[in-house]
């Protein structure tokens, strides 16, 4: 199951949305540069056999790697210190 919800960086206090997890197509994964997280489809994370270090695409906004292991990021400092803020939103 996927979840949205706000989120704050602890390293710089910017508050964003941020959404991870999966549903029954998709997965969200986070680009292992920059943090950006990107759908992709269950297809295309099956061909990483479920190892964390495997890339399954290329992130839109830097070029980097989408890994399955990579955490979130802040888009403003690129901290991985974030707090949740709790989930507004569950999907499948």
């Amino acid at each position: 199951m996927g979840q949205a919800g706000a989120v704050t960086c602890r390293a710089c206090g910017h508050e964003f949305q941020l959404s991870t997890g999966g549903g029954f197509k998709v997965q969200i994964v986070f680009c292992d540069d920059c943090g950006r997280g990107e759908a992709v489809a269950h297809d295309q994370r099956i061909l990483g056999d479920g190892d964390p270090s495997a890339v399954v695409g290329l992130c839109g906004r830097c070029g980097g790697s989408l890994r399955l292991g990579a955490s979130p990021r802040c888009p403003r400092c690129r901290s991985l210190e974030l707090e949740p803020g709790g989930a507004d939103l569950l999907w499948d």
